[in-house]
């Protein structure tokens, strides 16, 4: 969906009810996927999710508070809702649609979804794959 927006060289906020329900875990993992979607780079705004991951990465209480106290002083904390900022482009997501799946860094477009996962492995395995005539060799 976001290569398809043509985010290539943008920066992707990612905002409202879906985002404050993931995971810190899967808030990087989305986040460390810019390339992937082609984006310059993915964030979440700062909230209780990361302020609770600084607590548990031992970070001491003094630090954890004057981060918190900063972005809220600077009115950046909390994930905004649909509406509370005027962005250049919005789009929506419906995440019961997002299937867990696997793909390489270097083809993300062969995604496979986990489902498929095994049988998929297995054929490929067992498909040949043709040698180029320079790199034949005997074995």
């Amino acid at each position: 969906m976001l290569r398809a927006k043509k985010v290539v060289g943008k920066f992707v906020e990612f905002y409202g009810p879906g985002a404050k329900s993931l995971a810190v875990t899967d808030r990087a993992t989305i986040g460390n996927m810019a390339p992937e979607y082609g984006a310059t780079m993915g964030f979440f705004p700062i909230d209780e999710e990361t302020v609770w991951y600084l607590r548990a990465t031992g970070r001491t209480e003094e630090q954890v508070s004057a981060f918190e106290n900063y972005f809220k002083a600077q009115g950046l904390f909390g994930i905004p809702d649909r509406g509370e900022i005027d962005y250049s482009v919005n789009l929506d997501l419906d995440l019961s649609v997002v299937h867990p799946s696997v793909s390489g860094p270097k083809r993300p477009q062969d995604r496979i979804e986990l489902p498929a996962l095994k049988e998929t492995f297995i054929n490929l395995l067992h498909k040949s794959v043709p040698m180029a005539a320079t790199a034949s060799r005997t074995l």
